[in-house]
């Protein structure tokens, strides 16, 4: 029997997160294979991905959001060297919606958690080389020759024995009536001429000279253009508004609300509806959370935390260690501000949008406008940063939503300010942690862990409900549902539930305190924490212990271990012990998404002040397909986790976001931005992510330098003296 996508989204997801959902939607039938986006009659379009056209031009559609992670280069990096042919010499496009493109590990069109290179390596060398192979299958039945002794190299066709060679174009019509190769033939390592050694990015020059199209840079002609103003308090209520003041201002074309808990102004310039929008009269209904705050959603998590230990009856053993680390919670505050268009035109709809998850996006404006998901097109672009907050589809629901109420067929687009984003945002969880851990000597003997804090995948399943659930299942089913797998979250036990050192025994546990701030995947999730708290209290516990605490560390590794390797190194590089006058160092380990990684910040203390001079990273990260990019996109993870570590954090006070733009959410600058040395091992494991891996590796080196200088251990996150 043919299960349904829906169905298998679901079970797909539920399998994927440790979860078991058993929902089939029985009125939902499983849809037919559609044709590949941009197919055409003449070209060679053995995959999703690859195109070859008669007039000898390769095409490649990128189905991954590139976001400035380098995810576009590096994937055609790898076509590019089964096709013999320079990555630069390779058309890009973006993609549009398709099965084939699902990433495996979650079953969503999404680009998130560092799996880009993981599911996509294997399948883009089978891919190229498929094609490849059936370019070589069709040259040698035209020249009546061995298959053997053929190659690519360049676009062309050669015939080494004779010399003869001919496009790659010349030889579509015949390839497009072969049979598909079952297992083609993989270029080797010694045979590479790009994968390794490549040190481009392909879209580099289009950035530079304006020519790449972001989200907000989309206009089609006839847009006009909306601000949506919502309801300070999270889980608010609209209850009167008064837009006479701004209905006559100066490019106004409607205001009105498009939900219980917003209301948007339309004009034909952003700024006059910005304008506008200020001076609406608005009075709201704060909802259940008012009076909630930061101090105390902190204290429901440690009363929960009490109310666990004292169910379990923890005991503390003489000459243990038992600590409490907290931290705070955190915006995604993307460089591109949120924004998205929409065009309805009868019954066909566009959407432009920065999205990490198109299909999501997808959905939420078929939601909104009550169609058939198959109705509307989404547009590929480039994305102004994603860290996780481009996977959620509130923008392009609120595109959706305007344009219907408008009314009008023009292109109506959505931009949400810096304010409205940081203070809408759904954000990193804030948590509260014990640890505890019985010393043998220098040795663990035994340890546990405790977490309290807000359920991610609670949310992530009202997140993707336009994906997974029948449009008119009621919001009370979706509610149970999400209840449901939160019982089974492990997102907030990351790292944690999969220790690098030898610790003995532990009891890992968690309590979910629903706070009722929307919280969602941050950039490296539950490492951006759990990292920090644990790499940490292994330094408690060298101090404890009387050990030093690289040293601590190894003696809890097996000796010839790659985690044991890199901290050794990244010792090494920094010269380990030996920093400059007035500066301190500490060291810290990670393990996220297949990656490993040590980091030896070297750090000063002045007053209150927290100054980072070096960083130096030691990686390993299976096959290196583009160095530069490798080393690249750890120095932004290193810079992200700096903010992240030193900055501000978003605090809540009556139910609502106390911060509102830079000034007060503050990111690291260039001038704070340490010198940073990153040194990538050699090793033959395939390609894992990069993106989110040196996030929460940071905060623990600094902490650990901090009370080397300081001999004060700071446990909550940001760092503050």
């Amino acid at each position: 029997m043919a299960i349904s996508r829906r169905t298998f989204l679901l079970t797909g997801l539920a399998a994927t997160s440790g979860l078991a959902v058993g929902i089939v939607f029985a009125d939902d039938k499983a849809p037919a294979m559609p044709p590949y986006p941009h197919a055409s009659a003449t070209d060679l379009q053995p995959n999703a991905w690859l195109q070859v056209t008669p007039d000898n031009r390769i095409i490649f559609q990128l189905h991954k959001a590139e976001m400035g992670q380098g995810i576009m280069t590096g994937l055609i990096t790898v076509v590019a060297e089964e096709l013999g042919v320079a990555p630069e010499a390779i058309i890009r496009q973006f993609s549009g919606i398709h099965p084939a493109y699902l990433n495996p590990l979650f079953h969503l069109q999404i680009t998130n958690a560092s799996s880009s290179m993981v599911t996509c390596y294997q399948p883009m060398r089978e891919a190229a080389a498929t094609v490849r192979l059936l370019l070589l299958t069709a040259a040698a039945q035209d020249w009546g020759v061995p298959v053997a002794e053929l190659d690519t190299r360049d676009g062309v066709v050669i015939h080494a024995n004779s010399g003869k060679k001919a496009p790659c174009g010349d030889f579509v019509a015949i390839a497009r009536g072969l049979p598909l190769p079952e297992k083609p033939a993989f270029k080797s390592p010694d045979q590479y001429r790009f994968v390794g050694r490549y040190n481009r990015r392909l879209e580099s020059r289009d950035k530079v000279n304006g020519s790449a199209k972001y989200g907000i840079d989309i206009t089609p002609k006839g847009t006009v253009v909306a601000v949506v103003v919502r309801c300070p308090h999270f889980g608010g209520r609209l209850k009167n508004f008064n837009a006479d003041q701004a209905r006559a201002m100066r490019g106004v074309l409607d205001v009105g609300p498009i939900d219980d808990s917003a209301v948007a102004v339309v004009a034909t310039h952003y700024w006059y509806a910005r304008q506008a929008a200020d001076t609406l009269d608005i009075e709201w209904d704060a909802g259940a959370l008012k009076g909630v705050s930061s101090q105390s959603i902190a204290s429901d998590q440690r009363a929960a935390l009490d109310a666990l230990e004292a169910e379990n009856n923890l005991p503390i053993a003489r000459g243990s260690l038992s600590v409490e680390y907290t931290a705070g919670y955190m915006a995604h505050a993307p460089m591109e501000p949120m924004n998205a268009t929409v065009a309805i035109d009868g019954d066909k709809v566009d959407l432009w949008v920065s999205t990490q998850a198109p299909d999501i996006a997808r959905g939420a404006v078929a939601l909104s406008l009550g169609c058939a998901p198959d109705r509307v097109t989404v547009h590929g672009c480039y994305l102004g940063g994603g860290f996780g907050r481009r996977v959620i589809a509130d923008v392009a629901a609120d595109a959706a939503k305007v344009a219907k109420r408008f009314g009008k067929p023009v292109p109506v687009k959505v931009i949400w300010s810096r304010e409205d984003d940081l203070q809408h945002d759904a954000y990193r969880q804030a948590v509260t942690s014990r640890l505890y851990a019985e010393l043998d000597g220098a040795v663990v003997k035994t340890w546990r862990y405790c977490v309290a804090g807000d359920s991610l995948i609670y949310n992530l399943f009202h997140v993707i409900r336009p994906v997974i659930f029948p449009p008119a299942m009621p919001d009370s089913e979706v509610e149970k549902i999400a209840r449901k797998k939160m019982e089974s979250d492990e997102k907030n036990l990351e790292r944690i539930d999969e220790p690098l050192y030898q610790l003995g025994p532990a009891k890992v546990s968690q309590v979910f305190v629903q706070s009722g701030i929307p919280v969602f995947f941050w950039r490296s999730v539950g490492h951006s924490f759990n990292t920090f708290f644990l790499e940490s209290f292994m330094d408690e516990l060298a101090h404890q212990a009387k050990v030093e605490s690289l040293a601590f560390r190894l003696k809890h590794l097996a000796p010839d271990s790659v985690e044991s390797k890199l901290l050794k190194l990244a010792a090494a590089k920094a010269q380990w012990g030996r920093p400059k006058k007035g500066r301190f160092q500490g060291i810290a380990l990670e393990k996220i998404k297949g990656a490993l990684l040590a980091a030896v910040a070297e750090v000063s203390v002045r007053g209150t002040a927290i100054r980072v001079h070096k960083i130096v990273c030691t990686v390993d990260i299976g096959k290196v397909i583009n160095p530069d990019i490798a080393r690249t996109v750890i120095e932004s993870g290193i810079v992200w986790g700096l903010s992240a570590c030193l900055h501000d954090q978003i605090t809540i006070a009556d139910g609502k976001v106390e911060q509102s733009n830079f000034h007060d959410y503050a990111l690291a600058r260039m001038d704070e931005t340490p010198e940073m040395e990153v040194y990538l091992v050699d090793s033959e494991r395939s390609p894992v992510g990069v993106g989110e891996s040196a996030v929460g590796l940071v905060a623990p080196a600094i902490g650990n330098a901090v009370f080397k200088a300081t001999g004060k251990r700071l446990r909550s996150l940001p760092l503050k003296m």
